[in-house]
């Protein structure tokens, strides 16, 4: 739910329109949210940043570089930061959920991705079939640290070779690896320094492959 704060708006000459705007979660808290909407679009995105705890932000340079992307592609994508939370998921999943929401309301008929980063990924794995989202994308999941039942809707992992918290033989065997189609991006860690890019372009080539973007 939208709270009556106001919101700043930036329309740049090629007919990207960015807000950055507050919703209210169910639980009652606030949030601050940046949407980026094309000129024409077919899709939308959530992309949901890593800890908060650890540096997380909503415009972490992997969600801003993917945003950048995704909207040139004609998806309207929104960026939430997460509440500083006890690092459960549990607590973070509203603001995922008032994110998606938002995006529904805005393209009702619209195909939803859920993509998150690290700590987002595991948020995006609980939250994807409540929202009923078309496909969810989980970059550097750390699914060894923190425990998710199965998403429900199709599912990709793009997992760093080197990631010092649930590298690829980690992930292996894991149930939401086995449901979900995995890359593996060689030579990343976790923290995808010099990815970026890498990743950016794994992501929209997951999310073109049959899935509608």
């Amino acid at each position: 739910m939208r709270s009556d704060s106001p919101f700043e708006d930036d329309t740049s000459a090629n007919g990207i329109t960015r807000e950055t705007i507050q919703l209210t979660t169910s639980d009652g808290v606030t949030i601050t949210v940046d949407v980026d909407t094309p000129e024409t679009a077919t899709s939308v995105a959530a992309l949901l940043h890593p800890h908060p705890l650890y540096g997380g932000r909503r415009d972490h340079p992997l969600l801003l570089n993917l945003s950048s992307a995704l909207v040139s592609a004609h998806v309207v994508t929104a960026r939430n930061d997460f509440r500083h939370a006890s690092g459960n998921t549990i607590e973070e999943m509203p603001d995922a959920i008032a994110t998606c929401e938002e995006l529904r309301q805005r393209q009702p008929h619209a195909p939803l991705y859920v993509v998150g980063y690290s700590f987002g990924a595991i948020v995006a794995a609980r939250i994807a079939s409540q929202v009923n989202a078309q496909h969810l994308v989980m970059i550097a999941p750390p699914l060894s640290a923190l425990s998710v039942g199965l998403p429900g809707v199709p599912s990709t992992i793009i997992a760093a070779e080197h990631d010092q918290f649930s590298p690829p033989s980690a992930l292996s065997g894991h149930p939401v690896a086995e449901a979900s189609t995995m890359h593996v991006l060689a030579g990343a860690d976790h923290f995808l320094n010099g990815y970026i890019e890498a990743t950016t372009a794994l992501t929209l080539q997951v999310m073109s492959t049959g899935h509608g973007v």
